[in-house]
């Protein structure tokens, strides 16, 4: 038993020491309208940035798997301006599947369209991106910066940080934290909905936004650094009212965290 548990250590240490080989894949879209990219991911990181050219590049770089037959695999697609790129993991079932395994998805597409982003096990990044956006990860965080437009958001487990103008805005983090910042000329158009089953939101709205803005939280205490009209009894951990006269629904929710609303 000894000399197994020595192997075993041994075969461990050599597979953490040696780095794992990085292999690359691309491709190029050309693009004629506003693009709409599907991105489907079953443990990979997603990154996506803008740039002013009518095509979508994607790269794939994998570390610890080799792309190809028997290691990754990648499915692709494109019908006009639809573009759909899938990635999936190799099932090995080996006793030793270990060492620096690593695998990035890196988009760069024109500023204006449609992205739809889901990974299993990853990171979401997305930035200067105008349109709609659809992102789900299983387990991950995601960082959305400068971008105007709809979108939705929802994580299992991972913070969740949004900045842009806003016309729809849905947060959902089962366990994490939302710090969101809605700029100037945001509007909601539809209902607004922040939620978190166990961390705070931060979130910043324009002082002008009009929406009917309803705050609970199971376990934690709401701050509002806002002028609003409440309705019935204000209690510690939930708070009724309108902003700006009132308009869409805004619901913020959380589990076991505090909720602070303020001016952006």
């Amino acid at each position: 038993m000894k000399q197994i548990l020595n192997l075993v250590m041994s075969l461990f240490l050599i597979a953490i020491a040696i780095p794992a080989h990085a292999e690359q894949w691309s491709k190029t879209y050309s693009i004629s309208g506003k693009p709409d990219l599907r991105v489907d991911t079953s443990d990979a990181n997603i990154r996506v940035d803008t740039w002013n050219q009518n095509t979508i590049e994607a790269t794939v770089v994998s570390a610890g798997y080799k792309i190809g037959e028997g290691g990754l695999q990648i499915d692709q697609h494109q019908n006009g301006d639809a573009v759909e790129i899938s990635v999936r993991y190799p099932h090995h079932g080996m006793l030793f599947d270990i060492g620096n395994h690593r695998v990035d998805i890196n988009i760069h597409m024109p500023h204006e369209g449609k992205v739809d982003l889901q990974t299993g096990d990853g990171k979401i990044e997305i930035s200067n991106f105008k349109g709609e956006m659809n992102m789900r990860s299983g387990d991950g965080s995601q960082n959305i910066e400068r971008v105007d437009g709809k979108l939705h958001a929802n994580t299992g487990d991972g913070r969740i940080s949004a900045d842009g103008r806003f016309d729809e805005l849905e947060l959902k983090t089962g366990d994490g934290q939302v710090d969101a910042r809605a700029g100037s000329g945001s509007s909601v158009i539809g209902e607004w909905r922040v939620e978190t089953g166990d961390g705070n939101v931060n979130l910043e709205v324009p002082g002008n936004l009009a929406a009917d803005v309803a705050l609970h939280t199971g376990d934690g205490h709401i701050d509002l650094d806002l002028p609003m009209m409440t309705e019935g009894k204000v209690k510690e951990n939930e708070i009724h009212g309108k902003l700006n006269g009132g308009g869409n629904p805004m619901t913020v929710h959380t589990g076991d965290g505090s909720i602070h609303l303020r001016k952006s």
